[in-house]
């Protein structure tokens, strides 16, 4: 021990040198873990949680109710015991019979769960923090088995739904943010002591949950990850000796079926024990695929299993080792989007197409205010028919597929994922102290098939792929509570590779779709006697080209931590924490052209450095004047050849020339067979270069970029004990984030650290004898460097499109980025009252006020695009609101339980969530707000027997599908009402 303060206090001499920081961060961590080496031999220890069980086994009295198993030990072993296990049920409020018991049992857990986290044992009630706890049971009842049912059930925390691959979490309004591995997460998920480096791989089903806990404010003082804004801990029932099993099978609406098991026991008596899970989740999605009847959106196709053994070979030594999987299976959780009518004007009132047309998609023309045709549609896709029963497409109509629950795309491939992992938790007991260690691998793969949303051939075999690994490894010391102090120190490491895909197909209908006006208006709509050659350039101008680009993303992070809770007097308390973290990053990019398909003479020369082999032309829409100062004299040059071709370029040319014109090549002449071609065919070959260039974009080679930095989480929180029933605590918590190694463009943007301050004031209170839980707090949080998905001006497509003429240039990309300031702050309440026999009520709330304080380089929002002319490309979005913040929100829970018929019992509960209105794009657009939202699940049964519960569960009963208007398309609610039959028991 001597040794570590001293090298401790070496690494504080000398923190202004980064490069000494890093050194003694190394060997503070070879000596650590030399300690930890050298005390094996002499070791006795408890595990906090899985020896626990251990330890009390023999002593433990088996309830009803296998979930509330918990005794304490009188040993010197008492409180270590107890940590990480479910408290005593509170008193009763009335003389119960068995069943009762066991139901009330049940529902006071509710109100009194340890929180596992901290050093010692502690209810709720005693932590001075803003934390809420859902138990397992509470999420079983109502079949909540994801993340966006257990953030239903807390309020100030949002679960931002996109897909498997783009969720992500955020609490206080702050988190929420877009497809991205390079960023951490600022609200962390941790499940069974292993901190997950993306929120996307808890995106699954969670099943054998023993309890949800909520943490609000930066973490990491205490172990894991260090997370800016708080954290979501799950922990999944452990193995126990006691031999048990129970089941759960479901059957819903929509061909819903669901299965899980739950069993384990004694291998070898007082030596190992294990424990089974698994979930089977499958049924449609509620919106059908009118192109292919075997595919419906937003369906489930998941299966997940956990074994997990506990050893204890000795009194004083526990592991629990948890293998998991849900192996690779798709889903149809994207393309959920609907295709709907541009607005006539924009905020201002003026028209949005300067001709007074109302664009529509382009498979229905253009229409003016009357609704009359102004421009006809193209009729490249006019009269078509789609799938395999051969019906004509009506584009009319296409918007309204999705009142009648249908969508209409040909590719229905969907997501395919999976998600597995493994675990080792150690314990030792030595005097007065617990050492652990939990070494963690989780490994995690995406693959997305998207479509553009039309049912023709346009784009293919799009979308991302990701390819994740992670290693974790801790080592932590937690002395027993003691009379003046009591304490945790440790070291977290990490190591994460990611590989990213992201890849763009395209098919036969592509050039014609993703033309401009101009372009389409050259090759088909006025290409007179050259429409055959016209039609023939628009299909091989994209026809099976495919891009890749491949990003890989590793990260190194090394941390040592530690909090002390000084015992001032024996009323205070004074909590104070620390964090250094040491941060190395690397992110290389690379983009290439994998397949040019049909029409492979008509590619670039190059991009980027990057050869393509084409030959060089004017671009399309080049003009010239032929007389200087004379503007009448201007002629269209598209097309023409430059000096700068090769004979094989030439050659290309020529080759180009006959196949679309069927021009006779001479080739003693390079060339002159493409010079021979009018203006017009010349220009209707620059039409389809340009399709084709601007669609295939930027490629390059290569380019890397690397982010190091140290970073620090401290924590100062005084607790005063009014009385037993009452505390009062004030906090200051100070978080870093750490930036990222990125590149935007092929040119390195790397992200500088998130900086937190956060203050909060709060109370912890018991009254009505115990029957009343509340609980409330106000929070302040200053960001500097808020990291958030930002929007910066694409540099290379703003330059072609400029050189292509194209009115209104500027292209943006969506980045990671920093807006220099913003704040959160707010209320929040927790309460639990159980007075009323038979009854437990629960209710959370919060008022959340998050807003942009310095964001000055705000893109903006579509109705507001005619400002870019007149004001630049960016906007001031200084004092707006955060996206996806609602100012209010809350959720209210209820459950009754009460014996009828003898030894039956009755059990009825819901949960309600609600949101007041919040915007859910990033530019805040007056189009993306979601109006005020309440979604209740419910759950109405009757316990025949211990064995088993017949229920009727409801998941957002009363249908709420609110969602944001869009601008030019929109997402409808994936998950509407949903209602099915539960039985369940025990064996």
């Amino acid at each position: 021990m001597k040794n570590k303060i001293t090298a401790l206090s070496h690494f504080h001499s000398y923190h202004l040198t980064l490069r000494f920081i890093f050194l003694t961060l190394r060997n503070f961590i070879l000596a650590i873990s030399a300690i930890f080496i050298l005390s094996l031999s002499n070791l006795y220890a408890a595990d906090e949680s899985s020896l626990s069980e251990l330890q009390a086994e023999n002593a433990r009295i088996q309830a009803e109710n296998a979930r509330l198993k918990e005794e304490l030990e009188k040993s010197r072993q008492e409180l270590a015991t107890q940590r990480g296990e479910t408290a005593a049920p509170v008193n009763a409020t009335a003389p119960t019979s068995a069943p009762e018991q066991v139901a009330q049992e049940e529902n006071a857990e509710l109100g009194r769960i340890v929180v596992r986290a901290q050093s010692q044992l502690e209810l709720v009630q005693d932590v001075p923090q803003s934390i809420s706890v859902i138990s397992g049971a509470e999420l079983d009842r109502e079949l909540g088995f994801d993340l966006g049912a257990i953030t239903r059930r807390a309020a100030g925390i949002q679960f931002n739904q996109n897909n498997t691959r783009g969720a992500s979490l955020s609490i206080r309004g702050l988190g929420k943010r877009a497809f991205t591995e390079t960023q951490d997460p600022s609200v962390g998920l941790v499940v069974d002591g292993v901190p997950y480096g993306l929120t996307q791989l808890g995106n699954f089903d969670f099943y054998d949950i023993d309890s949800v806990e909520v943490s609000r404010g930066p973490q990491g003082t205490l172990g894991g990850l260090n997370y800016s804004a708080g954290g979501v801990a799950i922990r999944t029932k452990r193995p126990s000796f006691t031999p048990s099993a129970d089941y759960q099978l479901v059957y819903g609406i929509r061909d819903t079926v669901i299965a899980k098991a739950n069993l384990g026991g004694a291998i070898v008596d007082d030596v190992l024990a294990w424990r089974g899970s698994f979930i089977a989740d499958r049924g449609r999605g509620f919106y059908d695929s009118d192109y292919d009847s075997n595919y419906s959106f937003y369906n489930r196709n998941r299966l997940a299993g956990r074994a997990q053994f506990l050893l204890t070979p000795t009194e004083n030594l526990s592991a629990r080792f948890s293998f998991d999987l849900e192996p690779e299976a798709p889903q149809v959780e994207n393309g959920l989007t609907v295709r709907k009518d541009q607005p006539y004007r924009f905020a201002n009132g003026a028209l949005t197409d300067p001709n007074g047309t109302q664009p529509r998609a382009k498979l229905a023309g253009f229409y003016n205010s009357a609704g009359t045709v102004f421009t006809p549609g193209r009729a490249w896709f006019e009269n078509r028919t789609y799938s395999a029963n051969g019906r004509i497409n009506d584009p009319y109509t296409y918007n309204d597929y999705i009142n009648n629950n249908r969508l209409l795309q040909n590719e229905n491939q969907g997501q395919t994922v999976s998600n597995r992992g493994a675990s080792a938790e150690i314990n030792y007991l030595i005097p007065g102290h617990t050492l652990t260690s939990i070494t963690g691998w989780r490994s995690y793969t995406f693959d997305a098939h998207n479509d553009e949303g039309t049912p023709f051939d346009i784009s293919k075999n799009g979308g991302g792929g990701v390819d994740y690994r992670q290693y974790t490894q801790e080592f932590k010391i937690v002395s027993d509570p003691g009379e003046k102090i009591d304490y945790t120190a440790g070291y977290f490491g990490m190591k994460t590779e990611d590989s990213i895909t992201s890849k763009a197909g395209f098919g036969a209908d592509a050039g014609a779709w993703f033309a401009t006006d101009p372009q389409y208006a050259a090759l088909e709509r006025n290409a007179g006697i050259n429409r055959g050659s016209g039609l023939a350039l628009l299909r091989d101008s994209l026809n099976d080209v495919y891009t890749i680009g491949d990003t890989r993303v590793d990260t190194t992070h090394n941390a040592i931590y530690g909090q002390i809770n000084w015992h001032l007097t024996e009323k205070l308390d004074l909590l104070t924490g620390l964090r250094i973290t040491h941060e190395d990053r690397t992110t290389q990019d690379t983009r290439i052209l994998s397949a040019s398909g049909s029409g492979s003479e008509l590619n670039p020369v190059s991009v980027r450095g990057v050869n393509l082999g084409g030959f060089a032309s004017e671009n399309f829409n080049q003009k010239v004047l032929t007389i200087p100062g004379d503007p009448t004299s201007e002629i269209d040059i598209s097309g023409q050849l430059t000096g700068a071709n090769s004979t094989e370029q030439l050659q290309l040319a020529d080759s180009v020339a006959n196949k679309f014109f069927g021009v006779t090549v001479d080739p003693a002449n390079p060339g002159a067979a493409y010079n021979g071609l009018d203006p017009e065919q010349q220009r209707q070959i620059a039409a389809a270069k340009a399709i084709r260039a601007n669609s295939i974009g930027q490629l390059n080679n290569g380019v890397k970029s690397t982010y190091r930095d140290v970073l620090v989480t401290a924590v100062v929180t005084p607790t005063y004990k009014v009385n037993d029933n009452f505390s009062a605590y004030t906090s200051f918590q100070y978080g870093e984030k750490s930036g990222s190694a990125l590149n935007v463009n092929f040119v390195s943007a790397n992200v500088r650290p998130e900086k937190t301050n956060a203050y909060e004031i709060g109370f912890k209170s018991n009254w009505l004898n115990d029957t009343l839980n509340l609980n409330a707090n106000l929070f302040y949080m200053d960001i500097r460097d808020y990291q958030a998905a930002i929007r910066a001006v694409d540099e290379f497509a703003t330059q072609t499109n400029i050189d292509n003429n194209i009115d209104n240039p500027i292209v943006y990309a969506t980045v990671q980025g920093n807006i220099k300031r913003a704040k959160s702050q707010g209320l929040e309440l927790d309460a639990f009252y159980s007075g009323i026999p038979y009854t437990t009520v629960r209710f959370a709330g919060a008022y959340t006020d998050a807003k942009y304080i310095d964001f000055k380089n705000a893109a903006y929002p579509d109705e507001l695009n005619y400002l870019q002319s007149t004001q630049g490309p960016f906007t001031d979005q200084s004092g707006q609101t955060l996206p996806g913040v609602s100012k209010w929100t809350f959720n209210v829970g209820a459950e009754y339980s009460r014996p009828v018929w003898g030894s039956r019992v009755f059990h009825a509960s819901f949960n309600t969530n609600y949101q007041s209105k919040y915007n859910n794009t990033d530019t805040n657009s007056s189009y993306g707000w979601i109006d005020p939202l309440a979604r209740t699940d419910i759950s109405i049964g009757l316990q025949l027997s211990k064995q088993f519960d017949l229920s009727l569960v409801g998941r957002n009963i009363f249908n709420d599908r609110s969602h944001e208007e869009g601008w030019l398309s929109y997402s409808p609610y994936p998950y509407p009402r949903w209602i099915g039959i539960s039985f369940s028991g025990k064996m």
